[in-house]
């Protein structure tokens, strides 16, 4: 028996990683790296450059590249930009404004890689920017790139300070070099101070470099924080316009040399990027100098599509760069020399400016596609006569397109090896699956075959774009419809009142789960309860964050055996108030809640939200006690940010080392003691705790529906234990529900744009990436793993959910069944995931040239590795049975 046991949980184990495997073979196929042509670009007649001014000199001999992460165009441009010396430049005719399309993913490593090489970016490369602190393989070491160019011509040098990106891209073009770490979003001061004092010593009399580059990470950090609308970010905007007034007044003195004010992308409306929204694709370009003369209407009316100026490609900022600083176009690059830009130059240099980009450009062509076709008849046209220049724009721009649309060439002999493991897995699991469930004497056959129905159904969403973009509308659809045809077939919702009541709560909270965010990516609406409570009821919004401590706390204290392990009474329950030690296990819960409710106070406070009136004394209060005196807040004391901050991790730290030590106390006093029951509800408990610590304020009294609806479930399926399977079976399909629902009704949606890292430095202070990507996980993620605890809960313990204390029915004091339980709730989840994926993997090979290809289906194929690594093997399987076992 042992022995059929064992082999069945090697069998189940083998399909799950061999599942995990396919899937990561699909991944390497699916996102390869991108081929570029090796080598650098030189002129055709390297006697004579195109791009020189009728004097036989280049326009500009130096420049200063001024990178602002995450400027949005509006930020710049618009009538509420704080830009003032910006639009001084533009009304003067000293500055050429430019709204650029930043191509999408747009996070910085693949955006610094385009705005350097001209080229489009590949996907991995958004994988690869959350790695960048441990990533070598991302640099350009063998590719072309205006820095490289510059640097050959004529041994020039370039100084850099800022995003340390840069330095792990271009190492070793740097003269001087000081780099800043781009992933610690909490300091939006020191990281551009940082940047700033080095301007004494480059802008002196006696500073030499031909190039310097700049990349500020401030305005970047504040929208992760707080979002556009941040108190902080017209005060940042004023600091970096101040900084622009700082380079534009030495450029006066030295009018040879060039200011180039770019963001590497935009961001969407809640401060975050990497996503294909008009927002996070509209970055701000200026070219300035003293010697243009081209006045111009600053600031403009605010627009909703960004779209200010002139709207040109980011990455035909490469070839531009190149004909006003006299260096070849970068081999690999798609971009287009500027109209506005070429008509620096008389009427003829025009022509073979544009000739020389088209020669570019064509090679990179030719070396895809050969000498044939249309295209290659139209070059060989333009380029014997002498056409309208707005031909050579038509012919450059068309060819832009067709390469851009094409630039990354898939694996396919890995996505069919991982298409086909996928397949075998999935089959095999089907097998499994049905062989199992109808093989059982007793089982609910409709149950069976309505959950197999529903993987199904779910999965073919994957074909569809918009059901991808809008998946919380599905889960909405498939949660509500299982719990009625749940309430058919195994609730028995009429057998007594008091079922009824539970079926009507549990409808009710997850009615709550669902209005609680606006979840989809097509369309945004603020008629949500998140955006009440946070932005028109802050005062009811912190009385349901403390309710919610407050009930998490009473959870944590009665539910379970937490109370009764310390308690030197005898008897079970909620011991006696007296007792010394019940005293202090009550004490130590509520002081763990109460730090944690401080921290999240503060953490509000320090992104710029006003506190109410009545929470002013607490906040005083704590901020006291650590020395720090808080009479007349200036936001642009950075003293006073950094003793904040200073607190705020202090803070974080004493609640995560508390919970960490409750945790391990009642684990030891519990296996000294002997006590049999509560250990998975207070595990649960103190993690639940936990998730409120690493949840945005508005979504902590989203947890009272959560807890509430887990209580209505266990209510509901209490005492139905004896028919194990079926009970293993219902719990896990409305668990998976609850999972998905409560993921994207935090918040959340497919698109990299909408990972939230508001909370994934809480208690960090300095960039470490792992524990960063561990806080990042939970923190958006929180929904998934409370239900993933909560699972555990309503399978072993649902008489204490139910706050009945331990019951005989109750499944964990069957050792001999511990194993089986979890081996048959792995075969439930991995018949979901096996058929997901496969329907996945064949929408992403059936839509490979779909126009949404990049922006739709890749990011849902990451969320998609991130739910069967994380979610299901790490927490639902792993972390599960070390929870039961320890």
């Amino acid at each position: 028996m042992a022995k059929s046991f064992a082999s069945k949980w090697i069998v189940q184990a083998s399909l799950t990683l061999i599942n995990l495997l396919g899937l990561i073979i699909f991944l390497r196929g699916f996102f390869p790296s991108k081929v570029v042509l090796p080598g650098y670009s030189t002129f055709e007649d390297a006697a004579k450059s195109p791009f020189l001014n009728p004097r036989g000199r280049p326009q500009f001999n130096r420049f200063i590249l001024m990178v602002v992460d995450a400027m949005r165009s509006d930020f710049c441009f618009s009538e509420d930009s704080s830009f003032e010396f910006l639009h001084e430049l533009i009304n003067q005719g000293h500055a050429l404004p430019f709204t650029a399309y930043s191509n999408p993913p747009t996070v910085t490593l693949p955006r610094l890689k385009g705005i350097t090489t001209g080229g489009t970016p590949n996907f991995l490369d958004a994988i690869l920017n959350i790695a960048d602190d441990k990533d070598d393989s991302q640099g350009l070491f063998n590719q072309d790139s205006w820095v490289h160019q510059f640097k050959q011509s004529n041994g020039k040098s370039i100084n850099f300070f800022g995003d340390d990106t840069w330095l792990k891209l271009f190492q070793g073009e740097f003269d001087e070099f000081e780099g800043t770490n781009s992933f610690f979003v909490s300091d939006f001061t020191e990281v551009d101070n940082n940047v700033t004092r080095h301007l004494d010593q480059q802008l002196s009399k006696g500073a030499q470099w031909d190039g310097l580059i700049l990349h500020y990470l401030g305005l970047d950090h504040i929208g992760h924080k707080g979002g556009p609308e941040s108190v902080y970010m017209k005060a940042k905007q004023i600091e970096m316009d101040m900084v622009l007034q700082r380079l534009y007044r030495y450029v006066s003195k030295n009018d040879d040399t060039l200011i180039v004010l770019v963001g590497d992308h935009g961001m969407n409306e809640i401060g975050n990027h990497g996503g294909s929204s008009i927002g996070e694709t509209s970055a701000g370009l200026t070219f300035i100098s003293p010697k243009f003369n081209h006045p111009n209407v600053a600031p403009l009316p605010k627009d909703p599509e960004y779209s200010y100026y002139h709207k040109i490609n980011q990455i035909d900022l490469v070839p531009t760069l190149a004909t006003l600083l006299n260096f070849p176009i970068p081999k690999n690059s798609l971009g287009v020399v500027s109209k506005e830009i070429l008509e620096i130059w008389p009427e003829k240099k025009r022509h073979a400016i544009l000739l020389e980009n088209c020669r570019q450009i064509m090679d990179l062509y030719q070396a895809k596609h050969g000498k044939s076709g249309d295209v290659w008849k139209k070059w060989q046209e333009l380029s014997l006569s002498e056409h309208p220049l707005t031909e050579y724009y038509e012919f450059l721009y068309d060819i832009q397109e067709e390469m851009a649309s094409s630039a990354t060439d898939y694996g396919y002999k890995d996505i069919y090896a991982g298409a086909a493991i996928l397949l075998l897995t999935s089959v095999s699991t089907i097998v499994l699956f049905n062989r199992y469930f109808y093989s059982l004497p007793e089982m609910n056959i409709p149950l069976v075959i309505g959950y197999q129905l529903f993987v199904i159904l779910y999965s073919f969403h994957f074909h569809g774009s918009s059901l991808i973009e809008e998946e919380h509308q599905i889960w909405y659809f498939f949660t509500t419809a299982t719990l009625l045809f749940l309430g058919a077939t195994v609730f028995d919702v009429f057998a007594k009142f008091s079922n009824l009541l539970n079926y009507g709560l549990l409808f009710a909270c997850v009615r709550i789960i669902r209005s609680w965010n606006n979840s989809g990516q097509k369309y945004s609406t603020k008629f949500n309860i998140a955006y009440y409570l946070l932005h028109t009821n802050p005062n009811l919004m912190w009385l349901l964050v403390i309710l919610t401590y407050a009930v998490a706390a009473i959870v944590m204290y009665t539910q379970g055996s937490f109370a009764s392990t310390f308690t030197f009474a005898s008897g079970r329950g909620v011991p006696d108030a007296r007792d010394a030690g019940a005293l202090i296990s009550f004490i130590a819960v509520f002081v763990v809640t109460s730090v944690s409710f401080l921290f999240k106070l503060l953490q509000h406070f320090i992104d710029g939200n006003a506190i109410p009136r009545w929470l002013n004394l607490l906040l005083l209060w704590i901020l006291d006690s650590y020395n720090v005196r808080l009479r007349n807040v200036n936001i642009e004391d950075n003293e006073l940010k950094f003793q904040l901050q200073n607190v705020s991790i202090q803070l974080s730290r004493f609640t995560v080392f508390t919970l960490l030590g409750l945790l391990a106390l009642r684990l030891i006093v519990g296996r000294i003691r002997s006590i049999k029951f509560g250990t998975v509800t207070d595990i649960s408990n103190i993690v639940t705790i936990y998730l409120l610590h690493q949840t945005r304020q508005e979504n902590i009294p989203l947890f009272l529906a959560l807890i509430g609806a887990k209580f209505a479930i266990a209510r509901i399926m209490y005492q139905k234990t004896a028919r194990i399977d079926q009970y293993i079976l219902t719990i896990s399909l409305v668990v998976l529900c609850l999972q998905n629902l409560s993921f994207f009704c935090l918040g959340n949606t497919n698109l990299l744009a909408t990972v939230d890292l508001s909370n994934a430095y809480n208690g960090v202070k300095s960039y470490d990436v792992f524990l960063v990507g561990l806080l990042t996980f939970i923190s958006n993620f929180a929904g998934p793993i409370f239900w993933s605890f909560s699972g555990l809960q309503l399978l072993y313990e649902p008489s204490l959910v139910c706050f009945k204390g331990p019951a005989s029915s109750d499944l964990i004091h069957f050792k001999g069944l511990k194993k089986s339980i979890l081996l048959i709730k792995g075969l439930i989840s991995l018949f979901f995931y096996a058929i997901a994926a496969v329907n996945l993997i064949g929408s992403c090979i059936n839509l490979r040239f779909h126009l949404f290809i990049w922006t739709v289906f890749s990011p849902k194929l990451l969320f998609f590795g991130s739910w069967l690594l994380f979610v299901n093997i790490l927490v639902d399987f792993i972390v599960a049975t070390v929870v039961l076992y320890i």
